[in-house]
């Protein structure tokens, strides 16, 4: 039995199965399993799932497209290689394989959900080059996925549909600086599908918005550990606003207490996690002294400086982990960093400025309210 990366298998002597994830030798693979952990086994104990069905049958890519040219209307029809248009997502080959699992699994302290990310091929220069779109299934369970663009005059162009394999991310398309614009604006919907499920979930509905001027500023781009790479991430919406249990069902799939210990300990926290003050929410002093020892050394220019590229950087992992509620202190002063920051909130959708508790906080911090796309 061949396998590749990617590939779901069944322990064939144990209950449960995971993602094939590296491929050892001919005789051994790792396999990531639900609890988050890469174990290495030997093939012959797996048992390859076949993904064949009606999905792969809707999505297959191998069927050659007719169409019939203008000056061969009353002729016979030829079978023809369509033009690839600019922002048509590439085709699927062996070679090109958009499909990749996960750097980590269930359990690893990120909320289960879909993520869209626009990621730079060069990690090295984040606000120059290329991007990838990538559409990350941090789930269960497969996503049969369409991406929609909108246009100016309000129609939807379909760009892409497919399947994504459980706790695995697909290459949608790579853009130029030029297509950001166009690829800044749309919606993705999602069915949620499995051989196996404990709970009924409804479909996902997400509309994403983005100003341009995000793609310029290198404290957008978060580490996204699922992947490894920084990118600007969008969570499109968490499993469990999705869930429609019904009576009597229990839900097994939370991971087991113990697994998710072990993995959150080995797990980097997200940058935003260090200001936690609980369930997504934080607070954050933007006070000099409580964010460098040296602040004593340092021109006026560079602490506004550096406390705005802090709280850039605070609010951009608050959205990308999922959080809704953000305090930041920026103090009384002069209203200088108060008015940057406020002025910095403009390259933001979905976000909702408000004063925070006079009682507890004075005029000296603002309350920022992250609300669901």
């Amino acid at each position: 039995m061949e396998l590749k990366i990617g590939d779901k298998v069944r322990f064939l002597n144990e209950k449960g199965g995971g993602i094939v994830t590296k491929l050892i030798s001919t005789s051994m693979v790792h396999v990531a399993i639900e609890e988050g952990f890469e174990v290495p086994v030997m093939v012959s104990d797996l048992v390859k799932i076949d993904p064949a069905g009606m999905a792969d049958r809707f999505f297959d890519r191998s069927v050659n497209v007719n169409i019939k040219l203008p000056e061969q209307q009353n002729a016979e029809q030829k079978t023809v290689e369509p033009k690839a248009e600019k922002n048509e997502a590439r085709p699927v080959t062996e070679e090109n394989d958009p499909v990749a699992p996960l750097f980590r699994q269930s359990g690893a302290g990120i909320t289960e959900g879909i993520y869209l990310l626009w990621e730079p091929e060069d990690q090295k220069w984040l606000i120059t080059g290329n991007l990838s779109i990538l559409l990350v299934n941090n789930t269960p369970y497969e996503a049969i996925y369409s991406f929609m663009l909108e246009e100016e005059n309000g129609v939807f162009a379909g760009v892409s549909y497919d399947v994504v394999p459980a706790y695995s991310r697909i290459h949608v398309e790579t853009i130029t600086r030029e297509d950001i614009e166009s690829w800044s604006n749309g919606i993705v919907q999602v069915l949620f599908h499995g051989e196996e499920m404990n709970e009924l979930l409804h479909p996902m509905h997400a509309h994403f918005r983005l100003k341009p001027s995000r793609f310029y500023k290198e404290t957008s781009y978060q580490e996204f550990r699922l992947t490894g790479g920084k990118a600007i991430i969008l969570n499109l919406g968490d499993i469990a606003s999705q869930r429609m249990t019904p009576a009597g069902i229990t839900d097994k799939t939370e991971p087991d207490p113990a697994a998710k210990q072990k993995v959150d300990a080995i797990a980097p926290n997200a940058l935003i996690d260090r200001h936690r003050t609980g369930p997504r929410e934080a607070e954050v002093d933007l006070h000099i002294s409580a964010l460098r020892s040296d602040y004593p050394s340092m021109p006026q220019s560079e602490i506004l400086l550096y406390q705005l590229e802090y709280f850039s950087t605070m609010l951009d992992s608050a959205i990308a982990y999922n959080y809704n509620r953000i305090i930041f202190i920026h103090g009384i002063g002069n209203g200088t960093l108060k008015s940057a920051i406020i002025n910095r909130l403009k390259d933001y959708e979905n976000i909702e400025l408000r004063k925070a508790p006079f009682a507890q906080y004075g005029n000296g911090a603002i309350e920022i309210v992250v609300h669901s796309r």
